[in-house]
C-alpha cells in the first residue's frame, strides 16, 4: 500500500540522480513536497521516446477507454499487472519511474483511535523511484496524464507495520524497468519485488501528516511513541 510519500529533492538532483534530459512545462511547482497524495498532479519520468522526461501526472490511472469520473487506481498489486485488461498494455507500452525520498504507512495501535504514521525511507536517505504504469495525456479532451504505483509483499521490515509497500526499484533495474524497447512482460516483471529490507529504514512519526493540509519537513521528524502505562495494582 502506498498513499502517501515524500519527494523533496529539487529539479538538479532529480536531473543528476535519474539522468532527466528533458522538463516539461509546470513540473518544477510539483517538486520538494512532504505530503503527496493520489489525485494530486506528481512528477513522473518517461522515456518513450528514448529520452528520460520528467512531466507531470495524475496519480490515480485512467486508461484511455474509462468513463470521465470512473475511479482511478492509484495502487496496482504486481500480482495483477500481467492478467489485468486494464494494465497489460501499460506493462507493455507505458511504464515509468516515480521519483521518491521515503513513504508514509499508518499502524493499527490497540486502543488508540488513530493509527501512527511512519516514514520509511533508503537507510542514510536519499532518491529512489517506485515502479509505475502511467497513460499520456489526451490532448483532445483536456484530459492529462495519469498514474499509477505498483505494490508487492512487504519486505521484513515494512512487515511490522503492513503486509504491503510500494516496489522501490534496485537502481539496476530503473533502465530496464523504463526502456520504451522492452516490450516482453517476463522482462520487466522481475523488477517488481520488494527492496532489501537491510537497504531501509523507518520511523514513527507525528500524526499531522494524515492531514492534507499539513505540509513542510515537521512530518518526517521522528517522534517519541507513549509507553503504555503499568496496570495499577
Amino acid at each position: 500500500m502506498c498513499s502517501r510519500y515524500t519527494q523533496t529533492a529539487d529539479l538538479d538532483a532529480l536531473a543528476e540522480r535519474f539522468g532527466i534530459e528533458v522538463v516539461e512545462a509546470d513540473t518544477r511547482a510539483l517538486l520538494g513536497r512532504y505530503n503527496v497524495a493520489p489525485s494530486q498532479v506528481v512528477p513522473i519520468i518517461v522515456a518513450d521516446d528514448g529520452r528520460r522526461r520528467l512531466v507531470p501526472a495524475r496519480w490515480g490511472l485512467r486508461p484511455h477507454w474509462a468513463r470521465h469520473g470512473k475511479i482511478a487506481p492509484f495502487n496496482t498489486r504486481a500480482e495483477i499487472v500481467r492478467t489485468s485488461r486494464t494494465l497489460r498494455d501499460g506493462l507493455k507500452y507505458a511504464r515509468c519511474l516515480v521519483p521518491a525520498d521515503g513513504f508514509y504507512e499508518w499502524q493499527a495501535i490497540p486502543g488508540r483511535r488513530r493509527r501512527q504514521p511512519y516514514h520509511v525511507r533508503l537507510a542514510g536517505g536519499g532518491l529512489f523511484a517506485f515502479a509505475g504504469l502511467f497513460t499520456p495525456p489526451r490532448a483532445d479532451d483536456d484530459v492529462p496524464a495519469t498514474c499509477t504505483i505498483i505494490t508487492t509483499t512487504a519486505n521484513a521490515l515494512v512487515a511490522a507495520i503492513h503486509d504491503r509497500m510500494p516496489v522501490i526499484l534496485d537502481t539496476g533495474d530503473e533502465t530496464r524497468w523504463l526502456n520504451p524497447f522492452r516490450v516482453k512482460p517476463a522482462d520487466v516483471l522481475p523488477c517488481l519485488h520488494p527492496l532489501t529490507a537491510e537497504l531501509m529504514e523507518m520511523h514513527a512519526v507525528s500524526t499531522l501528516v494524515s492531514s492534507l493540509r499539513n505540509e513542510g519537513p515537521r512530518l518526517v521528524e521522528a517522534v517519541m511513541l507513549d509507553q503504555p502505562r503499568a496496570a495499577a495494582s
